[in-house]
């Protein structure tokens, strides 16, 4: 019963980041950041076994796919005074 628990590392930090990455996606409605956001919360995750330099990658890939996935500035303005 006693298992030993896995240590409180980075990964979490990273996870809870992109769960507050797809909530301000959600929104705002844009589903290819949304998409992206989820896509690096769960390779993120500690148990995914994808490390080195390929994890970081592909981290920083969602992350510019997250950021050009939004609307224009214009679009979100008008969004908002709605």
């Amino acid at each position: 019963m006693d298992k030993p628990r896995p240590p409180f590392t980075w990964h979490y930090y990273v996870m809870g980041f992109g769960a507050l990455a797809v909530l301000m996606a959600l929104s705002l409605g844009a589903w290819g950041s949304v998409v992206s956001a989820v896509g690096f919360t769960i390779l993120a995750h500690p148990v995914i076994r994808f490390s080195g330099p390929t994890r970081t990658v592909f981290l920083l890939a969602f992350a510019a796919m997250y950021v050009f996935g939004f609307p224009e500035a214009d679009v979100v303005r008008a969004m908002m005074e709605d």
